[in-house]
C-alpha cells in the first residue's frame, strides 16, 4: 500500500505527460475513489459509475499532453468527471425519449389499425341488416340492439313469440353469412 506521502502530484502529471504508464497509475488508483463517488452521486447507478469512471481516466490519458499546464489538477479532473456523467445522463435519456415515441407511435397505430378495423366492422353490420326484410330488421334491432327478448319484442311488434323466434333465426344467419363473406375480401 502506498504512503499518502509517496504521492506527488506535480511530478506524476510530468511523468504522466511523457507518458509514462506507472505514473498514470498511480495516478489512476490516487483519485479513482473520489471521481466513482462523484460519478454515483450524480448517476445514482453503480454500473454506469463504473463505466464512466474507466471513460474519465482515458480522457485524462488521451490529452496527457496539455496535463503539465493544468494549474489545479482535481479542478480538472472534477470537471471532466461532471461533464462525463452530464453527458452520459443527457444520452440515456434521449434513448428513453426516443424509446418511448416509438413506444408511443406503434400504440397509436395500432389504435388508428384498430378504429379502422371497427368502423369497418360497423359499417359491415349495417350493410348485412340493410339486407334483411322488414321484419328481420325489426325483430334483429330490438332483440340484437336494443337488448330486448324475444318475449317482450313479440308483445311491441303484435306477433307470437315463436314468430319472432323465427325472424331472429334467419336474420341472425343471413347477418353471419353476410359479414363472413365481407371480412373475408376486408382481409384480401
Amino acid at each position: 500500500m502506498e504512503c499518502a506521502n509517496d504521492y506527488n502530484e506535480p511530478a506524476l502529471l510530468t511523468m504522466v505527460a511523457l507518458g509514462n504508464e506507472l505514473a498514470f497509475l498511480k495516478l489512476f488508483n490516487h483519485n479513482k475513489g473520489k471521481v466513482y463517488t462523484i460519478l454515483l452521486a450524480i448517476t445514482r447507478s453503480p454500473v454506469h459509475a463504473e463505466e464512466l469512471l474507466q471513460d474519465v481516466f482515458v480522457i485524462i490519458w488521451k490529452r496527457r499532453e496539455r496535463l503539465e499546464q493544468v494549474s489545479c489538477f482535481q479542478s480538472y479532473l472534477f470537471i471532466i468527471t461532471r461533464n462525463k456523467a452530464y453527458k452520459a445522463l443527457r444520452q440515456i435519456a434521449q434513448e428513453r425519449l426516443s424509446i418511448g415515441a416509438a413506444g408511443l407511435e406503434e400504440l397509436h397505430h395500432n389504435e388508428v389499425m384498430e378504429t379502422i378495423i371497427a368502423s369497418e366492422r360497423r359499417r359491415l353490420l349495417q350493410q348485412a341488416i340493410s339486407t334483411l326484410s322488414p321484419q328481420q330488421q325489426q325483430v334483429y334491432q330490438l332483440v340484437k340492439v336494443d337488448g330486448l327478448s324475444r318475449e317482450q319484442s313479440a308483445h311491441v311488434m303484435h306477433i307470437k313469440p315463436e314468430t319472432v323466434k323465427a325472424h331472429l333465426a334467419k336474420a341472425v344467419k343471413l347477418v353471419r353469412e353476410y359479414c363472413r363473406a365481407g371480412l373475408r375480401l376486408f382481409t384480401l
